[in-house]
């Protein structure tokens, strides 16, 4: 998978980051040795596993465990999220419910691209966060 991003879907990108097993090839940076977020602002392709999907409003749970630096899913022009069907919950209260056992420290829900028209009506995508989101579930 993170090939086809690399070579297929965004050819362009040259600062790719993901939590996966088995794509240690894929990431040209490590987290460990960053010392300031700031240094991510040129961060591609960032892929994170997720074990919480709501299907009423299409939103997924990242969890402090998955975001090793708050920023990233943030910072990064395109974001790949990774989802087990097995962990997709019809509504939003059910995953409340399912989140209210769990310790975290920090967690979002992500459901798409930034967008706002709030700046001279024109429509700005990426304003807040990255340009894309793909999801692929499993």
């Amino acid at each position: 998978m993170s090939t086809y991003f690399r070579t297929g879907q965004f050819p362009e990108a040259k600062v790719n980051f993901s939590t996966l097993k088995g794509n240690q090839g894929f990431n040209s940076v490590t987290l460990e040795s960053m010392k300031n977020p700031h240094e991510l602002e040129d961060l591609d392709i960032l892929i994170l596993e997720s074990n919480l999907g709501v299907a009423e409003n299409g939103a997924i749970w990242l969890p402090d465990s998955q975001i090793k630096i708050r920023v990233l899913p943030f910072i990064t022009k395109h974001l790949v999220l990774v989802l087990n069907k097995e962990n997709i919950v019809p509504f939003l209260h059910q995953a409340y419910q399912k989140l209210a056992s769990e310790k975290t420290d920090f967690g979002v829900f992500i459901s798409g691209p930034s967008k706002t028209a709030d700046i001279e009506q024109s429509l700005v995508i990426g304003a807040h966060g990255a340009l894309s989101l793909s999801v692929f579930i499993f």
